[in-house]
């Protein structure tokens, strides 16, 4: 064998070897990544629960200070009306 049939086999099988490391090394990046991706996707669930269950109590007590400000503004309204009739009979 020539020396350059050497170079030429010995070159194909580093080529070959670097080939199937990187293969090899890609492969296991994307297990990681999918295991990533369900730890991430699990996080986003609790996350989800949690703000819900947060968002709720909230939300009711909002509510709540709503309608009672509506009340007042309603009593509010019945006092006005009651002052002015006064005034209005007293004139």
């Amino acid at each position: 064998m020539d020396v350059t049939q050497i170079i030429i086999i010995v070159s194909i099988i580093s080529v070959s070897v670097v080939i199937i490391v990187c293969g090899v090394w890609v492969a296991l990046i994307l297990k990681e990544l999918k295991s990533t991706v369900i730890k991430t996707n699990s996080i986003l669930d609790d996350t989800k629960l949690i703000t819900s269950s947060v968002a709720q109590p909230v939300s009711t007590i909002s509510e709540f200070l709503s309608g009672f400000k509506s009340g007042i503004n309603l009593l509010n309204s019945f006092f006005k009306k009651k002052e002015k009739a006064l005034k209005n009979d007293q004139a």
